[in-house]
C-alpha cells in the first residue's frame, strides 16, 4: 500500500502501476503522461486538476477521491468504478464509458462529449448543470441521480432510465423511461 504519498510528475510519467492500493495520496496538478493504471484502487485521493495525456485507467476502483477539473480526452477509462467521488467541472470527451460505475457522485457541471454510455451506470449522481452532446445513452442507467438543469443535446436515448423526478422535470421526453418500468 502506498500511503499519504504527494507524487511529482516525474513519479507518473511513463510508468506502470498493477495492482496497487493507494490511500490519501495527492496527485492533484500533475501530469500522467503515457502512465498505466492497472487494478488499482485509490481511496481518499486527490487528482485535481491533474493532466492526463495518453493515460490509461483499468479495472480501477476510486473511493472518495477529488478528481474536479480533468480532461479526460486522452484517458482511456475500462471498467472502473467511482464511489462518492468528487468529478465536478470534468470533460468526457469521446470517451467509452459505458463499462464504468459512477456511483453516488457529485459530476455537477460536467461536459460528455460524443461519449458512449450505453448501458452504462451513472446513479445517485449529482448530474446538476452537465450538458451531454452527441452522446449514446441507449439504455444508459441515470436512476436516484439529480438531473436540475441538465441538458441533453443531439443525444441518442432510448430506453434511457432516470426516476421519477427526473421524468418529471423533462416532462416525459423522447427516449426516457421511468425506472422499475417493464423492459419487455
Amino acid at each position: 500500500m502506498i500511503k499519504d504519498k504527494v507524487f511529482v510528475t516525474d513519479d507518473l510519467k511513463g510508468k506502470t502501476f498493477l495492482d496497487q492500493k493507494f490511500q490519501n495520496c495527492k496527485f492533484a496538478s500533475q501530469n500522467f503522461r503515457f502512465t498505466i493504471m492497472e487494478n488499482c484502487q485509490f481511496e481518499f485521493c486527490d487528482f485535481s486538476s491533474a493532466m492526463l495525456t495518453t493515460t490509461s485507467f483499468e479495472n480501477c476502483r476510486f473511493h472518495e477521491c477529488k478528481l474536479s477539473w480533468i480532461n479526460f480526452k486522452d484517458t482511456s477509462l475500462i471498467k472502473c468504478k467511482f464511489e462518492k467521488s468528487i468529478l465536478e467541472s470534468c470533460t468526457f470527451e469521446k470517451q467509452k464509458i459505458n463499462s464504468c460505475i459512477f456511483d453516488a457522485c457529485d459530476l455537477s457541471s460536467c461536459y460528455f462529449i460524443n461519449c458512449s454510455v450505453q448501458k452504462g451506470r451513472i446513479v445517485n449522481c449529482d448530474l446538476s448543470h452537465s450538458v451531454f452532446d452527441f452522446s449514446n445513452l441507449t439504455e444508459a442507467d441515470l436512476s436516484n441521480s439529480n438531473l436540475t438543469g441538465a441538458s441533453f443535446q443531439n443525444c441518442k436515448i432510448n430506453r434511457t432510465e432516470i426516476d421519477l423526478d427526473g421524468f418529471i422535470s423533462y416532462g416525459q421526453s423522447k427516449g426516457f423511461v421511468l425506472g422499475g418500468q417493464n423492459k419487455g
